[in-house]
């Protein structure tokens, strides 16, 4: 097996807690160097090679990939430069702060010809890789209504360049509600008009961004969605305890996700949802939606509120190998930011708002 050579562009958390404990459950892997302008940042991510020049990275040969987890400003301008360089990419999300970066770097990364990915992390829970195959497998029939939630207190890891328009785009819409428009997406099918509103709640001089955001939703299917999306919601965690609800209700049954259960699903299906009296009952994932197939991770070595995140290296990484973008590539990324682009107009006009 010839080595992947990865290097990082960006040291913050995402880095040390997901994409550095990822890559080092992978075999044939080495993550080569790490790019932040705060080098003490850096180096305690744990890596010896760093630098505070991207582009002392991006011209390295002897680094095949790269990973960008910078401010979400930043994701545009490196990310072509890494497939101008030929770089392999897995870019954090939101991809960009529009639609129209975001597709500029889909097309830069398809004619460039390299291996591109998004980082949505939270598609790998197992719980939700089961409600898909349910939907997939028409155990649910018809969908006709969706509830979608993710709901969290304020996290000191929220403020700073995430609360500035010029640097995140939006506020909890970008950061957190990227995560639920892609999973809501993945499970219930595309979104094709919204009509959404916006709060900000905190006294926060330094915030130009919202707090909080929700918006009603029909899907392409013709069933209809609520979305909610806060980190201003005190006892509902922050960061491991955090929580994302998602419900589905089909003409022929019922799941309901939560991702503090992320083995588990609630749901009435079959001739129980023929009674209307039979509530919903919880059923473990079956064994082969623990984990993505391939992946080398050891499900019962991390908490499972959080070890499927680590699926996300295997996923990059076996792409790269063979030579195919997968889900979810920057097209996915490119989609989920139409969502987010309609949104915020939908909030600011108060009005319905297709999604192109």
């Amino acid at each position: 097996m010839t080595p992947l050579r990865i290097g990082i562009l960006g040291a913050g958390g995402a880095t040390r807690g997901i994409h550095l404990p990822g890559f080092q459950l992978v075999p044939g892997v080495a993550v080569k160097a790490i790019c932040d302008p705060n080098l003490d940042a850096a180096k305690a991510a744990g890596i010896a090679d760093v630098t505070f020049s991207a582009g002392e990275l991006l011209s390295r040969s002897d680094i095949d990939a790269v990973v960008i987890a910078t401010p979400n400003d930043l994701h545009r301008d490196l990310l072509l430069r890494a497939v101008a360089a030929g770089k392999h990419v897995l870019c954090e999300k939101p991809l960009a702060l529009n639609f129209g970066d975001a597709h500029d770097m889909l097309i830069a990364a398809s004619k460039a010809g390299v291996v591109h990915m998004t980082a949505y992390t939270y598609r790998y829970t197992p719980a939700l890789q089961y409600m898909k195959h349910l939907v997939d497998t028409g155990a649910l029939g018809k969908i006709r209504s969706v509830r979608s939630a993710y709901l969290m207190a304020l996290s000191g890891h929220l403020l700073g360049w995430r609360s500035t328009k010029a640097r995140a785009g939006s506020g909890v819409l970008a950061d957190i509600g990227s995560h639920l428009i892609h999973i809501t997406e993945l499970v219930a099918g595309e979104i094709a008009s919204l009509c959404a509103m916006q709060r900000k709640f905190r006294d926060d001089p330094s915030s130009d961004v919202e707090d909080w955001f929700s918006f009603l939703a029909e899907m392409k299917s013709g069933a209809v969605a609520v979305f909610e999306i806060s980190r201003v919601c005190a006892g509902r965690g922050a960061g491991i305890t955090e929580d994302i609800f998602l419900e589905l209700y089909g003409d022929a049954g019922s799941a309901c996700f939560t991702l503090q259960d992320p083995w588990g699903l609630r749901v009435n299906l079959g001739q129980a949802a023929k009674d209307p009296s039979s509530p919903l009952e919880r059923v473990n994932v079956p064994d082969e939606f623990l984990k993505i197939p391939g992946s080398p991770r050891d499900i019962h070595a991390h908490d499972p509120r959080w070890g499927y995140r680590f699926d996300q290296a295997w996923q990059f990484v076996s792409s790269v190998r063979a030579g195919e973008s997968r889900a979810p590539s920057l097209a996915d990324g490119v989609r989920c930011q139409a969502v987010l682009d309609a949104a915020l107009i939908s909030a600011e006009s108060r009005s319905w708002v297709n999604i192109p």
